[in-house]
């Protein structure tokens, strides 16, 4: 009977993934990244983070061949993160500024999510999953990419996630200078808790 009740709590246990589009492992945007991971994870969460530079993950070839199918024709870790995200109860997405935007990384990954609709454009997600944004960027203002966000949100919306808020780091050129930021890192908590 214990071993049927720790199964049931098992399956019952939030389960939190984090998108990284960072190349850098160790830099800025994972740090972030990890401290709202380890709030939720402190809240009893099951969490795991996504590396897109250490994954392979093609290009979108743009054939609609998932509209017909079901799934994507490229068969590659892509996959991986399809299915990661219709577990998921929430998704945390990680991205520095690259020339003003989002990582090439991320934004190759955003193209792949288009086999997540069907032909007739309704998700195959199901609705009410969370959404978290973590941003790192050089610039000192928080609106100087203030659209970078924003158009995450609304992609993302379109497949049911439900944001929750974004945290941005701003004047971070790498790990040392995100330390000495305990106001932002604090944001961070915060915002693994409100995932919960």
């Amino acid at each position: 009977m214990q071993g049927l009740l720790g199964q049931k709590e098992e399956r019952e246990k939030m389960k939190v993934i984090g998108i990284l589009g960072s190349a850098r492992e160790n830099g800025s945007t994972n740090y972030l990244m990890k401290e709202v991971m380890e709030e939720s994870a402190a809240k009893g969460a099951e969490t795991k983070i996504y590396n897109l530079a250490k994954m392979n993950i093609g290009a979108c070839f743009g054939c609609e061949a998932c509209r017909k199918t079901g799934s994507c024709v490229r068969k590659d870790d892509m996959h991986i993160l399809y299915d990661e995200m219709k577990t998921a109860d929430a998704i945390i997405i990680g991205t520095p500024i690259y020339m003003g935007e989002m990582t090439g990384q991320l934004k190759t990954f955003i193209d792949r999510c288009f086999a997540l609709k069907d032909a007739d454009r309704n998700s195959l997600i199901p609705a009410g999953k969370k959404l978290a944004i973590v941003i790192t960027q050089g610039a000192p203002m928080p609106e100087h990419y203030a659209k970078t966000p924003e158009r995450i949100e609304y992609i993302f919306q379109g497949y049911g996630f439900v944001p929750v808020g974004t945290v941005t780091a701003v004047s971070v050129h790498n790990t040392d200078e995100l330390l000495k930021d305990e106001t932002i890192l604090e944001k961070a908590r915060e915002l693994g808790k409100q995932l919960i």
